[in-house]
């Protein structure tokens, strides 16, 4: 309430507009027209609380409200920028796509509120800064809720090996560069796993089923809220240490091939944030390979990272993230009504035609993009 003071007559009417903000002032103006030719007896300087916008104000302002059930489990693009950015600005560039105007609900009970009490005309004076306070006083805390509420999220980090496979070439037998004995050997010592242990055993399946090749990756289910450090990169997490039972796969995501198994593991690795990537981001992703929900991680163990260099062992920048970009790009110019030669997604191409002459395949008549038989 805001206080006011009224000069009033000997009935009690206010002495024409008189409405001062202290005390004094209304008694400078009585004594003043006591002065004039036609002063009257009786007046008297009157304290009235009157209401302003500030008093229609709520006393709790939540604009954003985040339902348990709301999360970013379908944002998986958008969770991997947050990432490769290390910090959670992306999400909030996303609200105000999802909510258009957040205050909406605030404003229209102030205004009911404020019209039955035949202020309508305030609001609308006010309605800038009743906004600006509603903001300024906003507790909620949608980017930490909408996280908090994505528990389960598949992530690898790409050791930077591309494991050999099969090799296929137009009249041409199949071949391989290197033998499965050697690719599973050259593995072994990556992951620090011992010759002829079970876990061998396990690799040695992995490179026999994982017949075309790809890349070694370590999935795992990751706490984003925490892995999120927002630093500076040279203060960074330096080690990322994998001690528990991982998804260890060669995967090829630009044919859909590959294998994993759930390993044990004790290892660490120098820490590269261009490596570690949300697995649905990928084109063909393990979980769509193998048809398994997103959430295949949440009974394996999490890996520990270090803000210390705690190991000597190297890992080189990963094809991943140039591969992702590589398909964000393909996307671009195929929303854009274009395709690109060179995308084998048949959905991304238009008016594919089968074409039965030796080499036998599928065309696209506007890119020159085949897929031979």
């Amino acid at each position: 309430m805001k206080k006011i003071y009224n000069v009033l007559n000997a009935e009690g009417d206010q002495l024409n507009d008189s409405a001062f903000d202290s005390r004094e002032e209304a008694e400078n103006f009585l004594a003043e027209y006591n002065h004039t030719l036609f002063p009257e007896s009786g007046l008297e300087v009157k304290e009235v609380e009157v209401k302003t916008w500030e008093d229609y104000m709520p006393s709790h302002v939540d604009l954003y409200y985040i339902d348990y059930r709301d999360d970013l489990s379908e944002q998986p693009k958008l969770l991997n920028e947050c990432i490769a950015k290390n910090n959670f600005y992306p999400i909030s560039e996303k609200l105000g796509e999802w909510w258009d105007f957040p205050e909406e609900y605030y404003l229209d009970e102030i205004r009911k509120e404020m019209i039955g009490d035949d202020m309508e005309e305030e609001f609308d004076e006010h309605y800038d800064e009743i906004r600006d306070w509603l903001w300024e006083h906003d507790e909620s805390d949608p980017v930490h809720d909408l996280i908090r509420n994505t528990s389960t999220l598949a992530c690898y980090y790409d050791l930077g090996y591309d494991a050999d496979g099969w090799h296929e070439a137009f009249l041409c037998n199949p071949w391989r560069n290197t033998s499965e004995a050697q690719e599973v050997a050259n593995i072994r010592r990556k992951l620090g796993i011992k010759k002829g242990s079970k876990q061998d055993k396990q690799l040695e399946s992995v490179v026999a089923n994982a017949s075309y090749g790809g890349n070694l990756r370590i999935y795992f289910t990751l706490d984003l809220e925490n892995f999120v450090n927002c630093k500076e990169p040279k203060d960074d997490f330096k080690t990322i240490i994998f001690k528990g039972t991982f998804a260890v796969g060669i995967i090829d995501t630009v044919q859909g091939s590959g294998d994993f198994e759930n390993i044990e593991i004790d290892c660490k690795f120098p820490f590269k944030r261009e490596n570690l990537i949300v697995s649905a981001c990928d084109h063909y992703s393990l979980e769509s390979i193998f048809g398994m929900y997103s959430d295949f991680t949440r009974n394996l163990d999490e890996p520990q990272f270090s803000y210390k260099n705690e190991t000597r062992k190297s890992v080189k920048i990963s094809t991943a993230a140039a591969q992702l970009a590589l398909q964000a790009e393909y996307d671009r110019v195929f929303k854009a009504g274009g395709c690109t030669c060179g995308d084998t997604d048949f959905k991304r191409h238009r008016d594919v035609y089968y074409k039965n002459e030796i080499p036998c395949g599928w065309h696209c008549p506007h890119c020159g993009q085949f897929w031979i038989d």
